[in-house]
């Protein structure tokens, strides 16, 4: 079956001339055929993003920062770490004006400690490797768990003595 489709034009003069509705027809099923989505652009706009996050988180981890030059990033770290320990402090001082139950505060006490001890450990590695993202992360992350322990058991003391309110109040 193997031909030139130079000789099929040779051989019928009618194949050189398309019928006078052709391009008509090719139009319309060329404005039928179901559209499909072109996700390329979305996929290079992702990757272009991606490239310009990398090339700016290189080369604000490569600068190391000195001592009397510190960089816009460990402030932003400082900056959230203040508000975290202050949003905590805040709700330690909440949750103690509404616990009425000694060994409750003990063991908050205690596992807060735990915590900050953990958080202690980790800054320690944020000083000693300021570009570990993960060293960053945990830092949040432990400073998030405290506050939200905090909020946790607070939420939990104020149902307890609205629910202790109302059974004072049936009997």
């Amino acid at each position: 079956m193997k031909q030139d489709i130079r000789d099929l034009f040779k051989q019928g003069e009618d194949l050189k001339i398309p019928p006078v509705n052709h391009r008509v027809e090719f139009l319309d099923k060329l404005e039928n055929q179901p559209k499909k989505k072109s996700n390329s652009f979305f996929w290079l706009r992702i990757a272009a993003i991606v490239v310009f996050a990398l090339t700016v988180g290189i080369s604000v981890f490569y600068n190391k920062p000195t001592e009397e030059n510190v960089s816009p990033m460990i402030a932003q770290i400082e900056a959230v770490e203040a508000e975290y320990l202050e949003d905590i402090e805040k709700e330690w001082k909440n949750f103690l004006s509404i616990a009425n139950d000694e060994v409750l505060v003990a063991r908050f006490k205690k596992k807060l400690d735990e915590l900050d001890s953990d958080y202690k450990e980790i800054s320690i590695q944020f000083k000693n490797d300021t570009n570990n993202i993960l060293v960053i992360e945990a830092l949040v992350d432990n400073l998030q768990t405290r506050l939200q322990i905090l909020r946790d058991i607070q939420e939990h003391i104020k149902i307890l003595n609205q629910k202790s309110e109302q059974y004072e109040k049936s009997i």
